[in-house]
């Protein structure tokens, strides 16, 4: 008896220092109160509500601008809503300006190099995980000391490459591949994906080559399923880049 009642003293003590070892703004008896929980909800809104504001108010003064006139849109200050609405504003530009091509070349060549880059890039990091060839990290290396040269200084050698595709002596340009190829390989995806590809334990590789799995087979029934955060990542990333 005694000793149960040592460790039931010695749990509440522990209990207590967690309890104590937690600082908040607001204090858990103030919390419970019924003052405690309005005052709480009333500035949890109030955060929402302004963060919500400063988010989506650059995205409403774009939208209103479209629907005011000339003279009002660059106004000085500018007017909070439309004194007078012209709907027709969007028609004209979606017109004038072949808005629904826009999107869909935008829509064709994001999706284009999405493609090419997850194919390229995921089997990249799943060799250079999983598989282990011979000089892999010399390979990885090599990868990402291409992360420390500028944007900038590889327009001209990807232009003249583009011009004249080596061995095969295609010119490119015009074409969507000449936006989709240059997107291929990157090294910082390949790098995250690598990563995370490491962190999935080996038995779940083991246990399916067992079976008789084969390594495509194993990235397609295995890897890719579990991976589909970072796969997620890399898309918006690639996404992004290529737009």
């Amino acid at each position: 008896m005694a000793a149960t009642a040592t460790v039931s003293t010695r749990a509440q003590v522990n209990k207590r220092r967690d309890t104590t070892s937690t600082r908040t703004l607001i204090s858990s008896v103030a919390l419970n109160r019924r003052r405690g929980k309005i005052t709480y909800r009333i500035v949890l809104t109030l955060v929402i509500v302004l963060f919500t504001l400063v988010f989506i108010g650059p995205l409403y003064f774009l939208f209103t601008d479209g629907l005011k006139s000339t003279q009002e849109a660059i106004a000085t200050p500018p007017t909070l809503y439309p004194h007078n609405v012209y709907p027709s504003n969007y028609t004209q530009a979606w017109n004038r300006l072949d808005v629904g091509r826009m999107l869909w070349n935008s829509v064709y060549y994001a999706a284009g190099a999405l493609a090419f880059q997850l194919v390229f890039d995921v089997t990249a990091a799943y060799s250079l995980s999983k598989l282990r060839p011979v000089l892999g990290n010399v390979v990885l290396f090599l990868m990402l000391a291409t992360l420390m040269i500028p944007a900038t200084v590889l327009v001209v050698p990807q232009y003249v490459t583009i011009v004249n595709l080596p061995l095969v002596h295609w010119n490119l340009v015009g074409s969507p591949e000449a936006i989709w190829l240059p997107s291929v390989a990157n090294a910082f995806n390949i790098f995250l994906l690598k990563r995370f590809f490491d962190s999935i334990p080996a038995d779940y590789i083991d246990a399916a080559a067992v079976d008789g799995a084969s390594p495509l087979m194993i990235l397609w029934r295995i890897v890719l399923p579990m991976s589909r955060p970072i796969i997620g990542v890399v898309s918006i990333f690639a996404t992004v880049a290529v737009w």
